[in-house]
Formats: structure tokens, sequence, C-alpha cells
């Protein structure tokens, strides 16, 4: 199977880039009659090649400065560049613009077109070449090939087309391993099919029959088709540009900037925690300050984020530091994922950096500030360390593609590595669970009896936690030979109406009528007493139940009492005394308590007498 990658393209206004990718695909990728009267880029287009080394799948991007909100929003998931550069023009300022968001946003390898040859000298294209190799030198991003381009020269096209294969090669493909995730670039409607959406497989893999929700609103739909390179598949993987047919949704159920995904835990944010750094080219006049408010630019959304720092009061050009940003409404967003902050004025991108973590996953701010240190240089060990030591009583971990650039069974086993349990997304120390059951257990050796509902916790903690703490304490001291009676550990003495209650359990489940103590005395040869006490131990462990004032059942024949009404009613509608006769050969004054425990049950409704049940 070929290698897919998602090529986009990037530099100045009129540079050529749409023309290339034309001459390159034979698409068009202007979609918009705007865009082909005006000759520019407006929106974002798409075109596919598939070369020997991998499928290529092209965004265009616009280049007027106007747009570059555009072009951002359309960087997600850009696996290589192609970077133009008109041969005559030469560098301009978003070419510049361009390249720093390029470098922010990860993008590791690019390929240089320097455009228009045919009308350039060879001086002029000297010139530029050198002026583009100097720009990449020393950056994040490898220029993998210069060529010299004409859209009117074959042999100059076929060349860019090695170099573009020769650049698949090197680019790794994207994980599979993690939940599917897309975010939506277009949104439309096929007659017949119904909703379509497009953009980009960001992580992991999804099939036809699948079903995705959108986070947006927590719809779920089933994928009735995938179109991968325009080409019909039965699944689409990450690092793909993809369409799927959700004819659940109405096309006004999603809209752009919409994250498509299989897991509706991932949550959204008002503020998240990140590493920034500033462009090189920043006036004094963009520089990012503390408590300032700017555009920032995440996945294909614009929010207004507050940057608070934790020591810069300005960040100076080419420095990086750590912050909090809030933001003016809640995103989706993940782990390391780039984003780019602009200036308001003059509307310049300046700054870029990588989310490091959520509002909610780290409530104290100040005090997470070395946990975000860590994470910013995935050091997880030490992060994870640092939260246990912050938030002692307990820490609430979001989905693991939003706290961690871990896979989600690397995260199980360094969790397992660092001695901390995790209770579905709620993390605690080993060593403090080990230290409380030791503490109660030692109570118990010294009382000889653990009352479990007066066991105290010094943190509050959620109810399943404590359900398995307690059970914990529960299994301890029943190996160490204490009783568990439902309500408290104890030493294991024989209690003395044991013998004495189980006999007359038993003569209450060969006898049903055997159902008051003078009854029950008279067949066991027990004084009335000693019946009520040992009545009052099988009512105390659940083995027996008073229903009237001198009356008691075996809580096994009224379980099967139940159970069959239930399923008769079921059947027929509903049940009345003169029914379950039928079936329980028992006087009326044991029948009609019976039946008073069908209303106590919570199952049946009462109507004249007769059991109907609630859910139907």
């Amino acid at each position: 199977m070929k290698k897919n990658i998602i090529m986009g393209t990037a530099g100045h206004i009129d540079h050529g880039k749409s023309s290339l990718i034309k001459a390159l695909t034979g698409k068009d990728p202007d979609r918009l009659a705007q865009e082909k009267q005006k000759g520019i880029t407006i929106e974002l287009g798409y075109a596919g090649l598939e070369l020997e080394t991998a499928l290529v799948s092209f965004i265009d991007v616009p280049g007027h400065e106007k747009l570059v909100k555009t072009m951002i929003s359309g960087s997600v998931g850009f696996d290589s560049a192609l970077f133009c550069v008109d041969g005559h023009e030469g560098i301009m300022p978003q070419t510049r613009e361009h390249f720093s968001i390029l470098n922010t946003i990860g993008v590791k390898y690019a390929v240089a077109a320097i455009t228009k040859a045919d009308r350039c000298t060879d001086e002029e294209l000297y010139q530029t070449e050198t002026a583009v190799r100097e720009l990449f030198e020393g950056s994040g991003v490898t220029l993998t090939a210069v060529v010299r381009t004409s859209i009117y020269d074959n042999w100059s096209i076929d060349a860019l087309k090695q170099a573009v294969s020769d650049c698949a090669v090197r680019v790794m493909p994207k994980t599979q391993n993690r939940c599917y995730v897309m975010r939506v670039d277009r949104v439309f409607n096929i007659k017949g099919h119904g909703t379509v959406v497009t953009g980009t497989s960001l992580f992991g893999k999804i099939a036809v029959e699948n079903f995705v929700y959108n986070l947006r609103t927590g719809e779920k739909a089933r994928v009735k088709g995938i179109q991968v390179h325009d080409r019909f598949a039965e699944k689409s993987v990450a690092g793909q540009r993809t369409a799927l047919n959700l004819p659940d949704f109405s096309a006004d159920d999603v809209r752009r900037g919409d994250i498509i995904s299989e897991n509706n835990k991932i949550t959204d944010t008002n503020g998240i925690y990140a590493v920034v750094r500033a462009f090189g080219e920043c006036s004094d006049s963009e520089l990012i300050r503390h408590n300032k408010t700017y555009p920032v630019i995440l996945g294909s959304e614009s929010y207004e984020g507050r940057i608070i720092f934790y020591d810069e009061k300005v960040l100076e050009p080419s420095r990086e530091a750590i912050c909090f940003i809030k933001l003016d409404r809640p995103a989706v967003v993940f782990f390391n994922e780039p984003f780019v902050i602009r200036s308001a004025s003059p509307q310049r991108s300046v700054a870029g950096g990588r989310v490091l973590g959520l509002e909610q996953t780290y409530p104290d701010r100040k005090a997470s500030r070395g946990i975000i240190e860590h994470m910013s240089r995935y050091d997880y060990d030490a992060a994870i360390r640092g939260i246990m030591e912050i938030y002692a009583c307990g820490f609430n971990m979001n989905e693991p593609i939003q706290f961690s650039g871990l896979f989600r069974n690397e995260l199980a086993e360094k969790l397992t590595q660092l001695n901390i349990v995790n209770y579905y997304g709620f993390l605690m120390d080993a060593g403090m669970i080990d230290s409380f059951v030791k503490e109660s257990l030692n109570r118990l050796k010294e009382r000889g009896t653990l009352a479990i509902n007066t066991l105290k916790l010094e943190c509050t903690l959620p109810e399943q936690v404590r359900h398995d703490i307690v059970n914990r304490i529960i299994e301890s001291g029943q190996k160490m030979g204490y009783v568990f009676d439902g309500h408290m550990l104890k030493l294991n003495f024989k209690d003395p109406f044991q013998d004495d209650a189980m006999m007359v359990l038993a003569s209450m489940r060969q006898d049903a009528a055997l159902s008051n103590p003078l009854l029950i005395a008279g067949k066991t040869g027990m004084s009335e007493e000693k019946v009520q006490k040992c009545l009052l131990y099988l009512c105390n462990r659940s083995l027996a139940r008073r229903v009237d004032r001198n009356v008691y059942l075996t809580m096994e024949l009224i379980n099967i009492f139940t159970e069959k009404a239930e399923a008769e009613a079921a059947k027929s509608g509903g049940v009345d005394i003169n029914r379950m006769k039928e079936f329980f050969d028992l006087p009326r004054k044991l029948l009609i308590p019976l039946m008073d425990q069908l209303d106590k049950s919570g199952l049946f409704i009462n109507r004249s007498n007769t059991r109907i049940l609630k859910n139907r």
C-alpha cells in the first residue's frame, strides 16, 4: 500500500502556487468563480497526485495577507510543503510569514519551487535560490530540493514531480494508534447520499459502518461512505485527505472547524497551557506582552486569547516561554497541537506555540508550572511525578490524546512503572492507597472490629475509587481471618444464634406457612423468645424479611415471587392476587403481604389491586 502524504503550498500572493498545482496534477485547485475571475486563491483548494512513492494530496492555500488566517487553518495536518517563490520578485513579506508558520506547525520537509523561471534572468534565479536556501538554513524545516519551474516547461514540471516524490520518501507516516480525529474544512450535500464532510484525518483510522461524533454537538452518525484521494475506500487513516458521507447529519448539523471523532470523551476547554515562541522579525509594537489579548489561530478556528506568562512581561523576538492562554470561547485541542498568534494591528503572524495542557486538567495554575515545563520537554516521568505531588488527593486526567504524546498503552505502562493507579482517568498514587489500607488494618488489629461506614479518607474521592479502596480493606481483613457481616469487619467467632437461626431458616424454606414465631417454635421445639432472636438474626443478614406485624418470609421466597410476577405481568399486562395464587399454593394471609412486597420493589404500579410493570 502506497504512503499517503499531505503537502501544502506556501508563498506570497501571485507567486504561482495554484498554477503550479494545476500543472502538476491537471486539476485546478481554485474552485470559486471569484477566484478564477480575480486570479487569486481565496478559499482552500485541493488536488491529488499519484507518484511512484506516494499518493500526495495537495492543499493550496491563499497567499494574500488578508487571508493568512485561511492559510493557517488549511495548514492543519501538513506533512510537508511546496514552498513557492517568484524567481523575479524573490522573497516577499507573506513568503516570510508563511515560512514562520510552517516552522511553527512542525512541518519537517519542504520542496522549494522557484516559479516563473521562463520570465527571469539567470542572475535573478540565482539570487532567489540563494535567498531561499538562507531562509531555511538553521530552521526546523529541511529543504529537500530547490527546483526552477515554469508551467510552460514540461521538463521542469517533471523535475518538480521527482522532487516531490523524493520528499515523500522522507515523510514519516502519521500514527494510527490513536482514536480517529478529523477537523472539518468543508461541508456539502450530495443528492441521494446526504451530507459529506471533508478534512484531513489527523489521528487514527476510520472505516465504513463505524460511528463518529460531532464533538461540538455530541450528535452521532454512521459513516456510510469514504473517499480518499478522490477514490472510494473502505477506510481512512491518519495523514489522508478524506471525505466522509454522514447521512445521519444534515448539512446544518456540521460546520467548518467542527471535529469529527469516534471518541466522544474528548473534551473542550476555555484555556490552554502552552509554550510560545516569538517570530524573529517582530517590531516592538508587535511583541507579545503579558496579560494582553491577541488573535489565536487554533486548528481551523480563530479565538481571542489572553496571554498570561509566568515570568516575562514581554516576549522578545526568537525567545520562548511557558504561558497560560485564556480563550474567549471553548476549543477542542490536542497535546502538542500547534497554533499561531497574530498581532491585531497590523495584522501579522508574530508567534507560534504548542498546546501542553487543558485548563481543567491543572486547576492550580501557579503550582502546575513545573509540570507544564516537564511536558514541554516531553519528560513524562517527571511531569507525572509532579502531578502526584501537587494533586496528592488524586488527579482527573483528560483523554490520553489531550494529556500527552504517549499512546494509551504507553501511558498505562508508564503509570504502572510509576506505581500510580488509574481509575478510569482518575489517577492516585498507589503508595497513598496502600498507606490508608495499612492504617485501617492496624486499627482493626487493635480494636478487633472495624465499621466500614466510619472509614474516613483524608481526601474527597469519586465513589468508585472509595468503593475500590474499601473493598481492598475488606478483602485484606478477610485474608487475615476476620469476617465481614455487611457492615463491619470483626473477629471470626461463632454467633451464639447462628446454628439455631439456620435451623429456623431451613424450616421456613421447607414450609412457607411457618411464618410467625409461634408456629416456628412449635415446629423446631425452641422457645418463642429464642425464635424471635433467630428471626432478627436472619433479617439483619438479609436472609429473611418481616413483611407484616408478626409475619416473616424468607428472602428466597420473596425474590422468586417477584421474578414470577414480573414475567407474568410482562406477558399479560398485569397480575393480581388470584393470578399469583395459580403459581404459589399459599394462604391469602401470606399472598397479601407478598403482593405488598411487589409495590415496594419499585418495579410495579398498583392499579385497583392489579400490579402493572412501570416500564410498560
